[in-house]
């Protein structure tokens, strides 16, 4: 199921709060959480978010692999290095400084769409991003 497509522009508060795209919201409400999960996107400069529901599928995919495997803690990584962001009243969240400052975000945040989770972006950052992938899709193309 895709649950996130789109690219949305929102801004940030000087408390650090942002509005999650409201098109999102409806698949990021649960029983017992309504909020996103974020973490530090490996490898850029932006901040990774996904639901609670995407979460627990991958704790079951770990639970079915063998613990003691150095790949499989490694793999959990996505867990603990998580973070939970409830929603307060009208849909934002409060981004936490560690992850503001790693991804370059001050007065705005592009949140863009990739299926089953999502990831945030500084606007500008996220334009040279998407540059170059399409320039590297646009050489695969080729060949």
């Amino acid at each position: 199921m895709i649950e996130f497509v789109g690219k949305f522009l929102n801004k940030i508060d000087k408390k650090g709060r942002v509005s999650v795209p409201a098109f999102w919201r409806p698949k990021l409400l649960g029983k017992e959480f309504s909020g996103i999960v974020v973490q530090n996107a490996e490898g850029y400069k932006a901040i990774d978010g996904y639901s609670q529901k995407y979460l627990e599928r991958y704790q079951e995919w770990l639970d079915s692999k063998d613990p003691l495997l150095e790949t499989n803690e490694f793999e959990a990584t996505l867990i603990f290095g998580s973070s939970m962001l409830p929603f307060d009243q009208e849909g934002r969240v409060l981004l936490p400084e560690h992850l503001r400052k790693s991804a370059l975000l001050n007065t705005e945040a592009l949140f863009v769409g990739m299926g089953r989770r999502f990831r945030i972006w500084e606007p500008l950052a996220f334009n040279n991003y998407e540059s170059k992938a399409r320039e590297y899709m646009k050489k695969r193309k080729q060949n």
